[in-house]
């Protein structure tokens, strides 16, 4: 399936190892990268797995990935119009960092 990948800075292939190392960069604040960068990452591993025969780690990740995606547009458009959201800067919003702390957590305690 053809798809339309998300413009995002992070150039990392798609992968459990990946999902978790940029989690917890985001989670020690330490991205050089910006929270939609990092949320249209996401997006992309899922469409990249999309349909994918996958293992109980990657599965994992592919649902924890969706999620992150999946927020990021829910929590904004609770605040802001569709038409607002594409005037703004998105680069400066940012979900509340337990978030990504959870979603790390999640990642972690079923993968040891």
């Amino acid at each position: 399936m053809e798809w339309s990948w998300n413009k995002t800075s992070i150039k990392r292939p798609y992968s459990y190892e990946n999902l978790k190392a940029l989690l917890n960069v985001v989670c020690r604040e330490e991205n050089q990268f910006s929270q939609v960068d990092f949320c249209m990452w996401c997006d992309n591993l899922t469409m990249a797995w999309d349909e994918e025969d996958l293992g109980d780690q990657d599965q994992l990740a592919f649902h924890i990935a969706r999620d992150i995606e999946a927020q990021w547009d829910l929590h904004w458009y609770e605040f802001y119009s569709h038409k607002e959201l594409f005037k703004m800067d998105l680069s400066k919003l940012e979900l509340p960092p337990e978030w990504f702390k959870e979603w790390a957590a999640e990642l972690n305690r079923n993968n040891q």
